[in-house]
């Protein structure tokens, strides 16, 4: 990151449906993606606020705007993560932890033996490691995992959201929401309540702020078996595939080249 941000124009934040979704290879103007597993909006925006002394040609963040993001929290979901925020990139938060007696070492050790260190391209771009289960299973488990109902973390969610969109609403850069494309088992079982949120919320705040944009292809009948790793992820085929419809999809909707 530090390599590219003074000429960065596309930063890419969220979850992992934008990490391992949106390839920057196959954009047309310096690109870098930083969004992580399970990231959330409280640490998209310590990302964003982290470089931005840095920032010199930043016209655009595009960030997951997935059927988790206003419900999902670290803290709760996925906290052994939070320590590399504070070991990588200064985050105070959670700067420590007892990493070796963390019920998921010996996974991460096996990982490191088989695939090494550095799992990302020099980009930033990760595909998720696939699913043990076909498609149809693990959407289905994706999109029950995914449904959460915590008000607590709706209302935190809320406020780092719209403190994304100011931190660009004052620099003049377009904040980019994108619900990426999902296995049909997935978007079949997602609670109706919690889905007609994000579309509601994302209504709201592109009618509120001319910046703010939003694309939506949850239910995209363009990708097929082949473009999925689960049920909720891109293969990397599926990834170049997408980005390049979205590349496509922002030039003629908005005006918008990436």
């Amino acid at each position: 990151m530090l390599q590219h941000a003074d000429n960065l124009n596309t930063l890419i934040v969220g979850n992992s449906h934008c990490m391992s979704g949106i390839n920057p290879s196959f954009l047309t103007n310096n690109a870098f993606n930083f969004a992580n597993s399970s990231q959330d909006l409280e640490r998209d925006y310590f990302i964003l606020t982290k470089y931005e002394d840095i920032y010199a040609e930043l016209k655009q963040v595009i960030l997951s705007f997935s059927y988790c993001t206003l419900q999902d929290k670290m803290d709760y979901t996925d906290k052994p993560r939070l320590k590399y925020y504070g070991i990588y990139i200064g985050y105070e938060k959670y700067k420590y932890s007892m990493e070796i007696t963390s019920n998921i070492t010996y996974e991460k050790v096996r990982e490191y033996l088989r695939d090494g260190s550095l799992q990302c391209s020099p980009l930033g771009f990760r595909v998720n490691i696939p699913s043990k289960d076909d498609l149809n299973i693990s959407g289905i488990k994706a999109a029950k995992r995914h449904t959460l109902n915590n008000q607590e973390s709706l209302t935190d969610n809320l406020k780092f959201l719209n403190k994304i969109i100011q931190f660009c609403e004052n620099r003049q850069i377009k904040l980019i929401l994108v619900t990426t494309p999902t296995w049909h088992t997935y978007y079949e079982h997602l609670d109706e309540h919690q889905l007609n949120q994000i579309y509601s919320i994302a209504t709201e705040i592109t009618e509120d702020h001319k910046n703010v944009f939003y694309l939506d292809f949850l239910k995209d009948i363009r990708f097929n078996d082949k473009d999925f790793s689960d049920g909720d992820h891109l293969s990397e085929e599926g990834a170049e595939k997408f980005t390049k419809i979205l590349k496509d999809s922002l030039d003629h909707t908005f005006k918008i080249k990436l």
